[in-house]
């Protein structure tokens, strides 16, 4: 039964007497609120006996009970969310004070709610620490016991590592189990309430004038990058091999552009992961980033603010399950919702259209006006710093405008709350983690990420170096030139700009575009040639859902989405030569890498086996795993998840 008034009435118990909201449901209740505990349940009494030698229960019975457990948790917190989304809106001389009374009780089912869905993986963490804690003990007992108990000290402490590897398996089996999601995703649920209003003032803290910091905080690192990498470096470069190869010959043309290529794409990895986190570093040392809100953005978990969707409903007051039917229609319009969200998520960066448009705008623009003022002899434009300086312009130009769309995007989810896309992230950074994440060679994906950037650099290059030159005025002559050759002049400049980063934006999406499609069914079937796979699907499925969309498909008959096809295609086909051969070099080079780990391995000497491993060994060798589901930040050694693939092929993050 699913009553309007309880919400309320443990509202205004808890206003009365601050206790947790499962106390005051009991008290309310008895019979019909008294949640279920984990602490001094069947199943914690049954995780007790794996401490007891030779008592552990099998695994497969304990199995079914944390599933069971967990089903009626989740159902308990489904129906008193339910019970607070019925009650009715009042409206009156006492609205207000019933707003705020049920907002009370809201916040104390969300506080409930997250302790109970972390309670069946803390309970378990905690019997392997007690685990290891009693081996521990044993292996204390075992340094001064008599020879005739030592066998059987040594009997219980097999049985121990025994229930502590099933544990172990436990606990690993019920993270990635239907039922732990479901819990995660009703506790969501509980606490969106409260989650929406922490998103909006965090917003809200760098919100008017106080947004020049994190625009100031994107601006900054990336006039330094592009200052460097795409002017000093591949200026100098190709300028340095103009004197060297002065031949026109297409051969000589495709040596210099596979130089000059290389050589920026090499920079343009190594600048990116080297001055954005040292200049946050620098910002957080100096105290910059609290005193002036000079902080970096980040993009709002999806799932938090959209979560799965109940697997109960009321109906007529009564709870009751939903079909399967029903399940599958409201988890299509939650996908559905993801992907509106997703796609206000992005297009701030240079992997969407509107982001990439902005890009293409200020790089453009910056060696338009650079050309123009040299041809107007306002400056000598030509100069290597001249044009550097208009590269590190057009970046911040282009970091600017992102950012700033980035803080004005919202999302407004079905109960009309508007909620920032993105919130500054004031976490403090590790900076050698951070420059690991992006310079440490012995991970695959960043050796992967080193190889896009070259190779994209020299299709770049080779695309650049095709175009005409601009007219320059003959030596000795008076005057400007003609407005026509000034404008065109301007327009090869800008065109220089778009012809040189379209490659680049193109292959810096592949490694999300490769996730998206995974995702979406599309893509994995070769997991060796996964770029390659992408770069295809974007020419010949440049509609399909995964893909970043700044129109419906029926706004204005299709036209508009028509059109984004089309630019689709043209990436996929930007995309397609840069990918072929990053996946062949890949193969290539981990192919030799493997051979030689394998080589060193066979040349080891093999070390005898021990009898018996150490506390710490297995310790090691099973780590308590950490009690909440909060994702944290692995190490260089750890393998990068597919978040993190993407934010380090996009730059970390930051806008581009």
């Amino acid at each position: 039964m699913i009553s309007s008034r309880a919400a309320l009435l443990i509202g205004s118990l808890l206003q009365a007497e601050k206790l947790p909201f499962e106390v005051m449901a009991e008290r309310l209740s008895p019979e019909r609120y008294q949640l279920k505990q984990f602490h001094g349940s069947d199943l914690q009494q049954l995780l007790d006996k794996f401490t007891q030698p030779g008592q552990a229960p099998d695994k497969a019975e304990v199995g079914q009970l944390i599933k069971g457990f967990a089903q009626s948790v989740a159902d308990q917190l489904e129906h008193f969310q339910l019970m607070h989304d019925a009650t009715p809106t009042k409206t009156g001389p006492h609205a207000n004070e019933d707003r705020a009374t049920l907002a009370v009780s809201q916040t104390a089912v969300g506080e409930y709610a997250g302790r109970a869905s972390k309670a069946i993986g803390e309970g378990l963490s905690k019997g392997i620490v007690s685990l290891d804690d009693h081996i521990a003990a044993l292996d204390v007992s075992l340094q001064s016991a008599e020879e005739g108990a030592k066998d059987a000290l040594h009997a219980n402490r097999q049985a121990l590592v025994d229930a502590k590897t099933t544990l172990v398996g436990l606990h690993a089996d019920f993270v990635k189990s239907p039922e732990a999601k479901r819990l995660a995703s009703v506790a969501a649920h509980t606490q969106l309430d409260t989650v929406v209003s922490d998103l909006v003032t965090a917003r809200n803290s760098v919100g008017g004038w106080k947004g020049a910091g994190p625009v100031v905080a994107a601006a900054v690192p990336q006039f330094m990058s592009s200052m460097t990498h795409l002017g000093y470096v591949r200026l100098s470069t190709s300028d340095k091999l103009r004197e060297e190869v002065p031949e026109t010959s297409s051969d000589a043309s495709m040596l210099k552009a596979a130089i000059t290529g290389m050589v920026a794409g090499i920079a343009h990895e190594t600048v990116n992961s080297v001055v954005k986190p040292v200049f946050q570093a620098a910002l957080q040392k100096t105290g910059l980033n609290e005193r002036l809100n000079m902080v970096p953005l980040k993009a709002i978990d999806t799932n938090s603010v959209i979560p799965d969707p109940f697997e109960l409903k009321s109906e007529h007051g009564e709870l009751i399950r939903k079909t399967p039917e029903e399940i599958a229609q409201d988890k299509a319009f939650v996908k559905g919702e993801r992907a509106v969200l997703n796609q206000k998520k992005v297009q701030g960066s240079s992997t969407h259209p509107v982001g990439e448009l902005m890009a293409y705008s200020a790089f453009s623009g910056s060696q338009a006006v650079r050309q123009m003022l040299n041809d107007l002899h306002q400056i000598n434009g030509q100069t290597l710093s001249a044009r550097a300086l208009a590269s590190g312009f057009g970046g911040a130009v282009s970091a600017s405008s992102q950012t700033l769309l980035q803080l004005k995007s919202t999302y407004v989810d079905p109960a009309e709350r508007k909620i920032p896309v993105v919130t500054p992230d004031r976490a403090e950074t590790e900076l050698k983690k951070d420059l690991a994440k992006g310079m440490d060679l012995r991970e695959a994906s960043v050796r992967t990420t080193f190889y896009s950037k070259a190779i994209s650099g020299i299709q770049s290059s080779a695309l650049t170096s095709a175009l005409p030159p601009v007219t320059a005025q003959p030596e000795g002559a008076r005057g400007t030139l003609s407005a026509g050759n000034i404008l065109r002049n301007m327009a090869l400049a800008a065109k220089g700009s778009i012809s040189y980063l379209s490659t680049r934006y193109a292959n810096q999406s592949v490694t999300a575009e490769a996730k998206a499609l995974k995702d979406a069914g599309m893509g994995g079937a070769t997991p060796m040639l996964d770029r390659t796979e992408t770069a295809l699907n974007n020419i010949r499925h440049p509609n399909r859902a995964s893909l970043p969309h700044t129109f419906q498909p029926s706004t204005l008959s299709g036209i508009p989405r028509a059109m984004e096809s089309a630019y689709h295609m043209g990436r996929g086909a930007l995309q397609l030569p840069t990918q072929i051969a990053v996946d062949t070099v890949r193969m290539l080079a981990d192919g030799a890498l493997n051979g030689v780990l394998s080589a060193r391995a066979a040349l080891t000497p093999a070390k005898p086996p021990e009898a018996r491993g150490s506390v710490d060994e297995l310790r090691n060798t099973a780590p308590t795993p950490p009690s909440s589901p909060t994702v944290q930040r692995p190490a260089p050694s750890v393998p990068f998840d597919d978040e993190q693939l993407r934010a380090l092929e996009e730059g970390l993050l930051a806008p581009r």
